[in-house]
């Protein structure tokens, strides 16, 4: 890994990627959207005391569909990262989603080809699985389907999956992960950051699903494993573990001595109070799509990432004490 690019390294993974790369002497491009803030990724290498590692990122702004500008940072690369996505369950942002998860990705895999980028690292999402598998932990082997009701982010992240496995059939090397939820400190800006956020400040109710958790820093430490050990045409599951939400809530509430939850939450409830808080503010970030993701407790397999890395998960609970501490 000589010429690294990193796409969305403002975002969360991205920011702790690039903290892992710099540490360990590299000198990565990052690419960003001009809006783009730098507050997690400041807010990380200053916690870290490391702002003189900082300056090692060249960052640049360029829209991944801008091919033109695209193009001419991806000629002297030889591995990318591609980190950028855009996590939203609102219909209206439907375009604004398929644009960055799908075409965005299409772009990359084009140009890569077209440049023989020797590694095409891609982080999907443990949405582009199926999860009908009668209760069984989800695997690499379990394929999306069509015939399963999706949100536009799990299509999106499904039709961009596709075009990297299209361009792995067509001579490019990389792999694919597929992360579980992640979760880690300072994640404020995220969907679940948001919700975290609630969730201090009220443990006594549940909802009724669940799901699998991953900490950031090991999403971040896997992606570069992987890249060092010239992994191909590969995909893995990135799971710590699987938690249902009752559970989640309850490692919480330890952490803030606040009351175990106690109450479930019926998908009626759910569903209330999700047109109640859109009566009084019509931009928050609720929306009925979430609700399939709050009854729905899926489990997920980390064999095959346990089996080719013999990797340590960061412990939940550290996490969980991590995050509700700041």
């Amino acid at each position: 890994m000589k010429n690294v690019l990193v796409t969305g390294g403002t975002g969360f993974v991205g920011s702790h990627l690039l903290f892992k790369l710099v540490k360990r002497g590299h000198t990565p491009i990052a690419l960003k959207r001009e809006e783009s803030k730098f507050d997690i990724i400041k807010n990380l290498f200053n916690k870290n005391n490391s702002d003189f590692l900082f300056k090692k990122i060249k960052w640049v702004n360029c829209e991944l569909y801008d091919l033109i500008n695209l193009e001419k940072y991806i000629k002297s690369i030889d591995t990318i990262f591609h980190c950028a996505g855009y996590v939203s369950f609102k219909k209206n942002e439907k375009n604004k989603i398929f644009e960055t998860n799908y075409l965005g990705t299409k772009n990359l895999i084009n140009l890569s080809l077209k440049h023989t980028v020797s590694k095409f690292c891609h982080v999907s999402s443990i949405a582009t699985l199926s999860n009908s598998n009668n209760n069984n932990s989800i695997s690499e082997g379990d394929w999306f389907s069509i015939n399963e009701k999706k949100s536009h982010y799990a299509n999106s992240k499904y039709l961009g999956e596709m075009e990297v496995w299209r361009g792995f059939n067509e001579g490019l090397k990389g792999f694919i992960i597929n992360p579980s939820l992640i979760i880690g400190p300072n994640n404020k800006n995220s969907l679940f950051g948001k919700m975290f956020t609630k969730l201090i400040n009220n443990t006594i109710f549940y909802p009724n699903g669940g799901t699998g958790f991953v900490d950031v820093r090991d999403v971040s430490e896997i992606l570069i494993l992987l890249a060092e050990k010239n992994i191909y045409n590969e995909r893995y599951i990135i799971n710590n573990r699987n938690l249902t939400f009752k559970e989640l809530i309850k490692l919480i509430a330890k952490n803030t001595n606040k009351k175990e939850p106690k109450y479930k939450i019926s998908t009626n409830l759910i569903k209330l109070f999700i047109i109640i808080n859109k009566v009084f503010n019509p931009f928050n970030y609720l929306n009925f799509s979430m609700v399939d993701f709050l009854k729905s407790y899926s489990k997920y397999s980390n064999k095959k990432i346990i089996d080719e890395l013999n990797f340590k998960f960061i412990p939940i609970e550290k996490t969980i004490k991590e995050m509700v501490s700041i």
